[in-house]
């Protein structure tokens, strides 16, 4: 096994066994440098590689994986730490061979230091290839890595930096950093360099655009560091860099949609809000704060059980936990009785905690009511009417029927019409009549409001009946015909009346006829006769003769006011 006499207990030092492809030793400190644990290495063997930039990991393990037996090599980097704290650290690796196993274990001694450029240095007969390496390493970077001297000169520029900008080497290399910057913003760039200057191993961060040979601008993110000698002086100074113009971009749309969405937020009338996982309220609109009558410096951070308390033990408490536990949406309506007020109300969960869009449709729901209140009056008022009322649409098919219609056609037809059927198409009814009646709709279909009086048949005895149709064309809001109303009403006995009535006014003017002609000529002989009586002397021979002229004359009368009688009562 390796000899553990070799490892020094008090630095962070770690043996990594190639060959088994696992940790052998893990130094104490390891929690301190890092932020991991020994454990967390021991379990995970990429725990470590986890907190260097994916943009550095993969040169640092190609230098490792050529390191020659009973080689070195010192590397210089920053990680991540666990708990977001950014490190520079020195990391010195050396490739030995464990002479119980013959295994290769690599070695590995790592310390805090201060802030300073990435650096990798190789030691003993390796180091000219570590080098090449490294070269490799710096030229396949996406990053910018440059170098200026104390002057301000440029003494390093690395590919990625010429293309971006589209400069040559031999344009950069000895000119001042000037060149690459905008005159406008010399002055950050200036400034920068004099605090590198006057703050070894301090990282000075810069943000300013610069132009590439064609005029564009980009913006770039730059850490820079001063690079001392072995007697502390100020050498160099080293820039990392990005072109985060794109990144900007993106920013600039983020933040531009982000006050879009604010703007929407805060405008839509649906009360809107955002509680965390502890129950707490994160964010809250304008809409929300008028209908709970709380505003948003009473609510944000404060738990929605304790701020509404009336919540607790409804249809809300039990769609937000359900929300929550399931992490499925919930949509529910419901009538909050404290508020006397109905909300539509939609959760979204997520993994920070709810976000709730809940819509008053108080007034939406008391206009149903009262629609659905209209609605089933009107109904009653139709249904409680002999009068037939119906509707079809624009393929005559029927789109409502009263009580008293789906009555009439099941005494027509012996089976009960149903709505969407074909009106008289699928009750078994004569070609003709189906043809009389597609041309009643079309008519109204046209746009013609008419009423025509038809014959038809009342109850299951089949009488018959006559009925007042009025077709009545139905319009859409777009003024669009949609369908045809139908009003039927039983005109029978009205007509029975009216033939009663023509039938006795012509018996009267047949009594006027009598009455002018056949009884005027007895009453005016019979009033004649009665002027030539002698009433002086009744015993005059003349008066017998005129009595029997009476006679005769009254039997006359008599046989008129008989046939009068007979015009009066038989119609004869």
């Amino acid at each position: 096994m390796l000899n553990h006499t070799t490892i020094n207990a008090v630095d962070c030092v770690l043996a990594y066994d190639t060959h088994e492809q696992k940790y052998l030793f893990v130094g104490p400190g390891i929690d301190t440098i890092l932020g991991i644990t020994a454990q967390e290495l021991y379990q995970n063997n990429d725990a470590w590689d986890q907190l260097i930039p994916k943009k550095h990991l993969a040169g640092i393990k190609s230098l490792v994986n050529n390191l020659a037996e009973n080689n070195s090599i010192e590397l210089s980097y920053q990680i991540t730490t666990p708990q977001q704290i950014i490190k520079s650290i020195t990391d010195k690796k050396s490739l030995i061979t464990d002479e119980a196993t013959g295994h290769k274990i690599l070695l590995s001694t790592i310390k805090e230091t201060p802030a300073k450029p990435i650096c990798i240095t190789a030691a003993s007969t390796g180091a000219e290839h570590s080098q090449q390496f490294l070269n490799s390493l710096i030229d396949s970077q996406t990053s910018f890595l440059i170098r200026i001297n104390t002057d301000g000169n440029y003494t390093f520029v690395n590919k990625q930096y010429l293309k971006t900008l589209g400069y040559k080497a031999k344009d950069v290399l000895g000119q001042h950093f000037s060149i690459t910057s905008l005159p406008e913003e010399s002055h950050l760039c200036e400034t920068a360099f004099m605090e590198c200057l006057n703050n070894p191993g301090k990282v000075v961060r810069l943000l300013h655009k610069k132009p590439d040979v064609h005029g564009n601008l980009h913006d770039t993110e730059w850490e820079l560091i001063s690079i001392v000698n072995e007697t502390g002086q100020v050498c160099e100074i080293q820039g990392i860099g990005h072109d985060v113009t794109e990144k900007i971009k993106i920013e600039a749309e983020i933040r531009d949609t982000a006050q879009k969405l604010d703007t929407f937020i805060e405008s839509i009338t649906d009360s809107f809000f955002i509680i965390d996982n502890e129950w707490r309220f994160v964010r809250v609109n304008a809409a929300f704060e008028k209908v709970w009558g709380k505003p948003r410096a009473q609510l944000l951070g404060k738990t929605i059980w304790d701020l509404f308390p009336e919540l607790i033990n409804t249809p809300f408490e039990t769609a937000y936990r359900e929300a929550r536990t399931k992490q499925e949406s919930v949509k529910f309506m419901v009538h909050f009785a404290p508020l006397n007020k109905w909300f539509r109300t939609a959760v979204y969960p997520s993994a920070e905690g709810l976000t709730v869009f809940a819509k008053n449709v108080t007034y939406e729901m008391r206009a149903q009511e009262d629609a659905l209140w209209t609605k089933n009056n009107l109904e009653a008022l139709i249904n409680n009417t002999n009068d037939k009322i119906w509707s079809v649409d624009t393929e005559s098919r029927y789109v409502y029927m009263n009580n008293a219609y789906i009555a009439q056609i099941k005494a027509m037809t012996g089976v009960y019409p149903q709505k969407g059927e074909y009106s008289y198409k699928d009750m078994g009814f004569p070609q003709e009549v189906i043809d009389e009646w597609s041309a009643y709709y079309q008519r109204a279909l046209n746009g013609e409001n008419y009423t025509l009086v038809l014959e038809s048949v009342d109850d299951e005895a089949k009488n018959p009946a006559f009925y007042e149709v009025n077709f009545n064309p139905i319009f859409a809001s777009n003024g669009e015909i949609k369908g045809v109303g139908c009003f039927a009403h039983d005109i029978s006995e009205r007509l029975k009346i009216e033939q009663e009535l023509l039938s006795q006014n012509k018996r009267m003017r047949n009594i006027a006829s009598l009455s002018s002609h056949e009884l005027r000529r007895p009453v005016a002989s019979m009033l004649g006769l009665i002027n030539i009586i002698d009433r002086e002397n009744p015993n005059n021979p003349e008066n017998k003769q005129i009595i029997d002229y009476l006679q005769i004359v009254s039997t006359e009368i008599d046989d008129v006011i008989r046939l009068i009688v007979d015009h009066t009562f038989t119609g004869k």
